[in-house]
C-alpha cells in the first residue's frame, strides 16, 4: 500500500488531537505588550481545561496580569474600538494603539463577535525559554522520475528552530509528551524543561497540512 505522508500525518493529527494537552507560547522576537489597564497588579490566575473538547483530562491554572504579550504578526492593522478575544481569558477592547497598545478587559464582551481570537501570555518571571523545532522532507521533490537525479534535489534546509516564550505549565512536561501549542501546531517534548540555560526543547510534529494554524507560520514548508 502506497500512501502519501501529508495523508498519513493527517490521520495522526486525529489521534494524538484527542489527549495533546493545550498550551500557549509567544515568539522571543516578535512579539508586543499590550497593557490591559483595568486589570489588577496583583497575582492572579484563570482555571482552564487541558482539552476544551474533553474535561475529563483534567484543567490547569493559567497566569493572567496587567502587562501580556501577543504575537506581533497579530497585531498588524489593530484599532482604537476594536474587540479582540485572548483565548480562555475573554474580550479585551483596544483603547490605544499608538505609543504602546492599550485595552480594557470587558467581562461581558461578545467573544463570536470579535474577528481576532489571539494567543497570549502574562509578562511574568515565571514564563519559561522553549526551542521549537521543526523537520522538513529530505528530498525537495514529491516523486522522483526514472530519469531524475538525486543529488539534484536534496533538501539544503531540512532542520530550523525558533525560539519562543512558554506558558510555566510547560515546566510539568516530561520527555516524550505530545502537546499543542494553540495556533502553532502539535509538538513532542525532546527534552523537558532544566533551567534557562537548557531550556524545553519541543520537536514539532506535521499535521498534513502545507500552511500553519491561524497564520502562525513555522520558518519551514509546514506538512
Amino acid at each position: 500500500v502506497n500512501m502519501e505522508w501529508s495523508k498519513f500525518w493527517a490521520e495522526n493529527k486525529k489521534e494524538i488531537d484527542k489527549r495533546a494537552k493545550r498550551f500557549m507560547a509567544i515568539d522571543k522576537e516578535e512579539h508586543v505588550p499590550l497593557t490591559i489597564t483595568n486589570a489588577t497588579e496583583g497575582i492572579e490566575f484563570l482555571s482552564t481545561d487541558y482539552l476544551p473538547k474533553d474535561p475529563s483530562h483534567g484543567k490547569r491554572l493559567v497566569r493572567i496580569g496587567k502587562r501580556v504579550l501577543l504575537e506581533a504578526v497579530d497585531t498588524e492593522g489593530m484599532e482604537v474600538g476594536e474587540n479582540i478575544v485572548l483565548t480562555r481569558w475573554g474580550v479585551v477592547q483596544i483603547t490605544k494603539v499608538e505609543g504602546g497598545l492599550e485595552g480594557t478587559f470587558t467581562p461581558d464582551g461578545d467573544v463570536k463577535a470579535a474577528k481576532r481570537k489571539l494567543s497570549w501570555l502574562a509578562d511574568v518571571p515565571e514564563n519559561i525559554p522553549v526551542i521549537l523545532s521543526e523537520f522538513d522532507n529530505l528530498i525537495s521533490k514529491e516523486k522522483l522520475e526514472e530519469d531524475d537525479k538525486f543529488e539534484d534535489f536534496i533538501n539544503p534546509d531540512t532542520q530550523a528552530e525558533t525560539e519562543v516564550i512558554g506558558d510555566p505549565g510547560l515546566k510539568t512536561l516530561k520527555e516524550q509528551d505530545i502537546i499543542q501549542l494553540e495556533r502553532r501546531g502539535f509538538y513532542r517534548v525532546d527534552r523537558p524543561y532544566v533551567n534557562e540555560s537548557k531550556p524545553l526543547m519541543l520537536f514539532m510534529i506535521p499535521d498534513g497540512k502545507k500552511k500553519a494554524m491561524s497564520g502562525l507560520d513555522g520558518k519551514l514548508a509546514h506538512r
